[in-house]
C-alpha cells in the first residue's frame, strides 16, 4: 500500500509536517510504503472557473504544478494530509487545490473514491479552531476519500507538536488507521460523517452544512444530543454527487448559453468605465 502525505504549510519541518511524517511512520510500521509532498513547494495557481475539466473532460488549461499533484493524489492508495489553522480557517493553499481538484469528483471512474484518509490540523490558541477542520473535511469527502481519523493538535511554536508524546502517538496511530482502514471512534455531539461540530439551525432542526444532513436536539439521561434523520443520505455519496452532477451541473452549460446575450449587454455599462 502507498500512501501519500501532504503539507499544506510553507514551514519546514513545522507543526504540520512533524504531524505528517509521524503519521507516515505509523504507515511504515504497519507495512505501507510512503511518499511526502510539501505543497508550497509547487505552484497551484487560482482555478479559472472554466469548467473544462468536468463538462469537457479536458485538461485545465492552467499551467502549472496543479496536474503533478492531482496524479500523485489519484495514483496513492491513501492520505494523510496535514494543514495548519490560519485565521479560524485551514490555510489558502488547500482551498486552492481543492478548486482545482473538481475534476477527481466527477470523472469516472473517481480514483479515489472509497480510500482510507486521515487528516491532521495543527492550531494555536484554545477557542480559535474556527472551520479549518471543516474545510480539510469537505476536501477530503469531495474526492471521495473514507475518512478513518482527524483530528486537531494544539502548539503554537514552529515544530513545537513534536514535544507532545500524546499527539504523536494519535499520529502514528492514524498513520496504522489508513493501513488497516479502521476507523477511529468518535465522540457524540457530531456530524456522522464528516465528525465536524459546526450546525446550523433552520426550521427548528439542526443541519450539518459540510454533509446536508438533517437532525434534531434532544435530551437523554439529562444531557442534549443530536439525533440525525438518515446520515447514509448525506450529500457526499456516490449516488447524490452523480444526481448532482447531473440535475444541478449539466443543465447549468444549456442555461447559460440562453443567457449569455443578456449578460453581455447588462455588461456593457462596466467596460465603458
Amino acid at each position: 500500500m502507498k500512501v501519500l502525505g501532504l503539507v499544506g504549510s510553507a514551514r519546514r519541518f513545522g507543526n504540520s509536517e512533524v504531524a505528517v511524517r509521524e503519521a507516515l511512520l505509523g504507515v511504515e510500521e504497519a507495512g505501507g510504503k510512503t511518499e511526502l509532498l510539501r505543497l508550497t513547494d509547487y505552484e497551484i495557481k487560482p482555478c479559472t472557473g472554466c469548467m473544462r475539466c468536468v463538462f469537457k473532460v479536458e485538461e485545465c488549461p492552467v499551467k502549472d504544478d496543479t496536474a503533478f499533484l492531482l496524479d500523485k493524489i489519484a495514483q496513492a492508495d491513501g492520505l494523510i494530509l496535514g494543514v495548519p489553522n490560519y485565521i479560524l480557517g485551514a490555510a489558502g493553499i488547500l482551498k486552492m487545490l481543492a478548486d482545482r481538484a473538481m475534476k477527481l469528483m466527477f470523472v469516472e471512474p473517481r480514483p479515489t473514491l472509497g480510500k482510507p484518509a486521515a487528516a491532521i490540523v495543527p492550531f494555536g490558541v484554545d477557542g480559535w479552531e474556527g472551520f479549518a477542520m471543516a474545510q480539510v473535511s469537505i476536501f477530503l469527502l469531495s474526492l471521495g476519500y473514507r475518512v478513518v481519523d482527524q483530528f486537531m493538535i494544539r502548539c503554537q511554536g514552529p515544530g513545537e507538536a513534536v514535544l507532545d508524546d500524546m499527539a504523536m502517538r494519535r499520529c502514528r496511530e492514524a498513520g496504522k488507521r489508513v493501513v488497516v482502514g479502521e476507523r477511529s471512534p468518535y465522540l457524540s455531539g457530531v456530524c456522522p460523517v464528516c465528525h465536524n461540530n459546526i450546525f446550523e439551525i433552520v426550521d427548528l432542526r439542526v443541519r450539518c452544512p459540510v454533509c446536508d444532513i438533517y437532525g434534531h436536539i434532544i435530551v437523554e439521561d439529562g444531557r442534549l444530543s443530536i439525533k440525525f434523520d438518515d446520515p447514509a443520505d448525506n450529500r457526499w455519496t456516490e449516488e447524490n454527487m452523480a444526481k448532482h452532477f447531473e440535475r444541478n451541473m449539466l443543465p447549468s452549460v444549456e442555461r447559460y448559453i440562453s443567457l449569455k446575450g443578456q449578460i453581455k449587454e447588462k455588461l456593457v455599462k462596466y467596460r465603458k468605465k
